[in-house]
Order: C-alpha cells, then structure tokens, then sequence
C-alpha cells in the first residue's frame, strides 16, 4: 500500500495511507468503502490509536498506585468506554449521564469518579448509593449540598475538594477559573468536610483549561500536598488520592510540538514521592483525568462535496457536514483542522478554497482558507484530528440528523458503533408532550423516507405516475442516510 503523499505525512497520522488513484485509506479501508456502506458526513474512529494513547500515558508515569481516568466529556461512546475498561483505564463522569453510560460500559461503580460544576441533590443520592469512588465538591456551597444528601441518606459520603490554586506561567493562568474553590479559602473547606458526620473527605482535586507546560502541574501539586498537610496538622487527617485532572495537549492543525506525558512523567513521579515524603502522607493515589489526549487524534471526519462556487475572487465547497451537526469546533474556539483531499491524494495542490458547511447559516464555514487540489462535487474531504468533543457537542441545528460513528481495527474492517439519527429520536421529546402524533405516524413518515428511488423509477410508467400523485417521490433522496 503507498505511504502518504509527503505534503500530507505527519507522525501522528500511522493510520493513513493512499491507493494509486490517491483515494485515502484508513486503516487500509478505503474511504470510498467507508461512506458506501455507512453514507456521509461519518465520523471514523481508529482503535488502534486509542489503545495506544491510553497505553502511553499509563506507561509514563512510573508511579505505584497510579490511577487513569478517562474523561467521558470528549466522547461518550459506549464503544470507545469499553475501549478503556479493557485497557485498565477508569472513568471521570461529568453527569449522572455519564455515570450510566459507565455502567452499561461495565465499569464498577468504584471506577467511576462524579466531577462536575452542578449537580442537584437527587444526582448526589443516586451517585453515593450505587457507590462511585467519590463525589467532587467544586465549591462551598456544593460541599453542603452532598453534605445535606449524605444525611438525609444517613451515611458518610466519599468526596474530593476541588480546588482552583490561582497559579499563573507565563500566559496560563487559573485565576478566572470557574472550576473548583479558590485556593485562599481551602481552609473554610477543609473544616466544613471535616466537621461534618457525613463527609468522607479522601482527596484533593485540580482541573484546569489546556495545558501547553507541565510546570503547571508541578505548581498545582505543589499547592495540593500543602492542603494535604494542613490537614494532617490540624485534623490529623491524611487523604488517599490527589487529582491532578486532565487537559494535556494534542498536536492539531499547525500545531506540531506538544509536550507529551513521558516528557514529564518520571519527573513529575519523583517529585510527587518527594513532596509526600516531606508531609508525613502514605504515598495517596495518583490521578489523571485524559481526554482529548486520548481520542481527538484517533478520529476523521469524511464528507462529500455536494456544491461549489466562486463569488467575488473566493472559491467556496459547501460540504454535507456542518459546524452545527458534525464539527462544532470551528465556531466554538477558531479550531483549525488540517484536511485532506481524500480522494485526490494524488494530486497537486493549486487552489485555496472556503469549506462552508450546508446548514442555512452565514457563520457555518469549516475553514476560512485551505489549499488543495482542484476539487469536484462529490469528491470527499477528511478532517482530522476531530475524534473528542465534536460528537457529543454536536446538535440538530436545521433538524439535521447527527452523524454515524465507524470503528476501525487494526485489520481495517469497520463497525458502526454509533447510527445516524432518526427523526423518530429527535422529535421524540416534543411528540411525546404536545401529542401532535403516535408512534404509527411517526413510522409511516420513516417508511416514506426509506423509499428507495431508484426502484421507484424502475417500474412501469402506470404504477410510476400513480406514486408519483401520492408525493412518495419527494421523501427518498436521502434514503442512504436513515
């Protein structure tokens, strides 16, 4: 099988190749195979990547009682949670949401971590009673809040503080943070978990934004034992686990460099030994929380070319995807992927083009300015690098249906783990209150939108013009897409 055309190689990419006729493989999948059998926009998903990136990041740090959690938040899939259950990874839930999907992906309660800025008194009770490993209390008031559900349960709650330290390096700083209790108030935390009869208060918590230096997890640390020995002073209390949450960077777009966490892990070992050493603590539980790390390099995104046009000296491909529906990155935080001509791999870059997506909104564009082949309607685009965050932000802005979601092994066969929205799932929650249809009607609309044209137009004129007067006809040109 060809490499990579050159201009498009990068490291990170293993997974990719090309045939003779410049038609991207996945895998050694063609995408030619993957959007026949699965329709397009499809977000693709590489297992082997996502083995490999969980077992790189267990494998740098060198730390006894070392615990990683995968952040659910960047892609829920049932199918990739399996992933990391298989390899001995657990889970940070953001919702009680995200605690069931946990659950049905077959990990212990014990595995599952409940991290999050709100959560009502009914999600602590469910949370405490099936016994996930703790509650995180991002703020004072969140303390009594669990502290109010663990008496009206009549049993001690396991919790983290989460706390913000208010550290800035360079230009990172937490000081504007949303997340967890500022740091000049820990004491006031620590004394309402200690006092109360049903708070278990067994680790310390920091979650920050994107962390492009790992001195920022030295100096979070550093801030944390310093908790962790105030209580063992005062309370003479010593807690079992120290989080240092997640946020470690990804190479994307024309960012290369990133810091990888080998390039801190036998460091940052050392010296989370040293400072336990230094305050008295039995070496705590270790946490990490990756995500984005973990999967947003494993993914593509394939779409079609269903139009273009030059207007006013600017060339514009509107795509079957969408910054609403498929890749919401765009206009959320100016996110650049990199992408490929997937079925013109072959060929000489010679125009900058606009990728619009094909919502009815002015902001829908994908990438400003991208230089690619000669692209024609129908051809197929891949953007890279999306495998966390754009499926589970994404919406049904315009009634769009949502796209499927392949996995690919290391063999290349692919398997849907995710189907394409029904319009039976997204009108569902409006049907079910403002009675407008029941569940028949709702599959006579399916029916129609399942006919296949193609059969239509193939029988006798006679029957032809008949369904032609019912309308059938209007229903199916999307059928690949149901």
């Amino acid at each position: 099988m060809p490499n990579l055309s050159k201009i498009y190689q990068k490291e990170r990419w293993d997974y990719l190749s090309q045939t003779k006729n410049g038609a991207l493989m996945i895998e050694g999948l063609s995408v030619y195979d993957i959007v026949k059998k699965f329709g397009s926009p499809v977000y693709v998903m590489v297992e082997r990547a996502i083995r490999e990136r969980f077992r790189q990041f267990k494998k740098a740090f060198p730390y006894p009682k070392l615990r990683v959690q995968y952040a659910t938040k960047c892609n829920s899939n049932l199918e990739i949670m399996r992933i990391a259950n298989e390899e001995g990874i657990e889970l940070d839930a953001s919702s009680v949401g995200e605690i069931i999907l946990g659950l049905l992906a077959d990990f212990a309660p014990q595995e599952i971590t409940f991290t999050n800025l709100y959560k009502t008194e009914q999600d602590v009770i469910f949370a405490a009673r099936i016994g996930v490993q703790a509650i995180t209390a991002n703020s004072l008031e969140d303390i009594e809040l669990i502290e109010s559900a663990g008496k009206k349960m009549r049993k001690k709650i396991r919790i983290f503080l989460r706390i913000n330290p208010l550290i800035e390096i360079g230009d990172y700083s937490t000081r504007k943070l949303q997340y967890g209790i500022p740091y000049a108030w820990y004491k006031r935390a620590c004394e309402m978990a200690m006092k109360s009869k049903h708070l278990d208060l067994i680790g310390l918590h920091f979650h920050g934004p994107y962390v492009y230096n790992p001195r920022v997890y030295f100096r979070a640390a550093k801030k944390l034992f310093s908790i962790a020995e105030y209580l063992i002073t005062h309370y003479n209390h010593r807690i079992r686990f120290i989080d240092l949450g997640g946020s470690f960077p990804v190479a994307h777009g024309d960012l290369q460099e990133v810091f990888q966490p080998e390039d801190m892990g036998k460091d940052f070992t050392n010296y989370f030994v040293r400072k336990a050493y230094e305050i008295g603590l039995p070496l705590p539980h270790m946490v990490f929380e990756p995500g984005k790390f973990c999967v947003a390099n494993a993914g593509v995104g394939l779409v079609k070319v269903i139009s273009k046009k030059r207007a006013n000296r600017l060339n514009t491909l509107i795509v079957d995807g969408s910054t609403y529906a498929f890749l919401p990155d765009p206009i959320i935080y100016d996110c650049l992927y990199d992408i490929l001509p997937a079925t013109k791999m072959n060929r000489r870059r010679s125009t900058h083009y606009q990728v619009a997506g094909c919502t009815c909104d002015n902001i829908d564009i994908l990438r400003r300015n991208v230089h690619l082949p000669t692209i024609e309607v129908n051809d197929l685009l891949a953007f890279m690098d999306c495998g966390a965050y754009s499926n589970t932000m994404a919406s049904n802005f315009n009634s769009l249906k949502r796209a499927p979601m392949v996995m690919v092994n290391s063999q290349g066969v692919p398997r849907l783990i995710r189907r394409r929205d029904r319009y039976s799932d997204m009108f569902a929650p409006e049907l079910d209150v403002l009675k407008m249809a029941d569940p028949q009607e709702m599959k006579r609309y399916y029916d129609l939108w399942r006919v296949n044209i193609g059969k239509l137009w193939g029988v006798r004129k006679k029957k032809r013009s008949t369904r032609m007067s019912t309308g059938l006809l209007d229903t199916g040109a999307h059928s690949v897409s149901t």
